[in-house]
């Protein structure tokens, strides 16, 4: 199992072959020691991109499609893999896109967490900013109050005006 199966890797096993051999894909991938499934359809990417790239040129044989060294240098730069991913990943979401427009069915929309952090923000925007209780003061006894210069009403109890009827 070669885990190092890149568009990278490929193009210099490649560049190390003699120029002008003919490779067919069973015979790259028994080179490379891949399995049938996800590891051989990684190494057919990585060889249709060192294809469309212009490094390798492909002829058809009795044997099936075959691929040698064009001589060409690499028309792109090589991807990172952070950044092949996040394509990769793209293009699957606008794979997913065209096959759900073409069943008929609604597109679902973006989930990603750029749009939900824009939209938490904008209602966070529209959300008036809570008041602050004002601090209390510090109470003052009637003492206090008369000291100042303060008059004070004196009103009667209920049962103070009761007594004085009595």
């Amino acid at each position: 199992m070669n885990t190092d199966i890149t568009p990278a890797s490929v193009r210099d096993w490649f560049a190390d072959q003699p120029a002008g051999k003919l490779f067919t894909m069973p015979t790259i991938s028994a080179i490379f020691g891949v399995a049938p499934g996800d590891e051989r359809r990684r190494l057919a990417e990585a060889v249709r991109c060192g294809y469309l790239c212009g490094f390798l040129e492909r002829t058809e044989t009795a044997s099936g499609r075959a691929y040698r060294v064009s001589g060409k240098g690499m028309r792109r730069p090589t991807l990172e893999e952070g950044e092949r991913a996040r394509r990769k990943a793209e293009a699957r979401l606008a794979r997913d896109d065209r096959k759900r427009r073409a069943r008929g069915a609604p597109v679902s929309p973006n989930k990603s967490s750029r749009v939900r952090a824009a939209r938490v923000s904008l209602r966070a925007a529209n959300m008036p900013v809570p008041a602050t209780a004002p601090q209390h003061q510090v109470c003052e006894t009637v003492e206090q109050f008369l000291a100042r210069g303060g008059r004070v009403h004196r009103l009667t109890a209920h049962w103070e005006q009761m007594e004085r009827a009595a």
